[in-house]
């Protein structure tokens, strides 16, 4: 292969496609009220919040989470009885010992996210039904390999690119497969209570692990062993995603070429600071718009 294209979520928003995470706030608001007010009861969220929705996602103040959706404590009758129903429960289907009961504050965050993650793949679906306008940019064709960030067909739909060329390396939504997003903070830590742990636990099933989703497709360095330009559209380099970066720049030619889009002044500020951390990139890549690719 000669060209590589790592397709991100502003390739999609180009096209015509809503699928910026402030559209799924939108959307959830208005398709799934009570989850959305849930979602802003965990995490007092602020304008600003769904911008950097998998960011945010780890950045849950457990303690005062925990705080806030832990029950009154229980009489002691009621503790009794409590023990008794599990220790029942657990003889008649011969369980073991349950050491660590769940606390309801994790309980409860575990539904949330789980739930939240059915109306993210609904929200998916819905975003590629809606595209009656699409705009198309120019891509080489021929000779190239997609790893594409998106969950959508956009490019095997409308650039009819064949599938076994695209990697959907978080998942497709068409195939009902689990879609991946999540934040990359490590929230365990050494003086963590028992309810602080259970919350953590349940909050680091989200941490985004970008070496779990490239390891698995041993192909990928045989595929990219010989490229000589590197085409990086609507990726926006947040933090979650900065170990891919370091990947693709760790296993393609050093003489590779590269071209990264861009659309706003955060995007290039977060580029300059990947250039100046992988400084050989500096004469190899060059900056643009996708308004400036010729379209085809």
């Amino acid at each position: 292969m000669k060209h590589l294209y790592i397709i991100g979520n502003g390739f999609d928003i180009h096209t015509g496609l809503r699928t910026r995470y402030v559209d799924f706030r939108l959307w959830l608001e208005n398709n799934y009220p009570f989850i959305f007010e849930n979602m802003q009861a965990t995490y007092d969220m602020d304008v600003e919040w769904w911008n950097d929705f998998e960011v945010q996602l780890g950045k849950l103040d457990i303690k005062k989470y925990i705080k806030k959706f832990t029950p009154q404590e229980k009489s002691k009758d009621e503790i009794l009885s409590e023990i008794k129903r599990r220790k029942n429960f657990e003889e008649k289907y011969n369980l073991p010992p349950n050491l660590h009961p769940d606390v309801p504050c994790a309980r409860r965050l575990r539904g949330l996210l789980d739930i939240l993650q059915y109306c993210f793949g609904k929200w998916v679906e819905s975003c590629q039904s809606l595209i009656t306008n699409p705009k198309y940019i120019n891509l080489e064709i021929e000779d190239s390999f997609f790893i594409n960030f998106n969950y959508t067909d956009v490019l095997e739909g409308l650039y009819k690119i064949p599938e076994e060329r695209v990697l959907h390396i978080h998942g497709q939504s068409s195939k009902h497969e689990r879609l991946i997003y999540g934040h990359d903070a490590f929230l365990q830590g050494n003086s963590m209570s028992n309810d602080e742990e259970q919350v953590s636990f349940e909050l680091s099933k989200y941490h985004k692990n970008p070496y779990e989703h490239i390891y698995k497709h041993q192909e990928l360095k045989e595929i990219l062993k010989d490229l000589e330009c590197v085409h990086i559209y609507g990726f926006s380099f947040s933090s979650v995603d900065e170990d891919y970066m370091d990947w693709f720049f760790n296993n393609v030619p050093a003489t590779s070429q590269w071209e990264v889009s861009y659309f706003s002044s955060t995007d290039k500020k977060r580029i300059d600071g990947f250039i100046l951390e992988h400084w050989s990139l500096k004469n190899r890549l060059r900056l643009i718009k996708l308004e400036d690719i010729p379209k085809s």
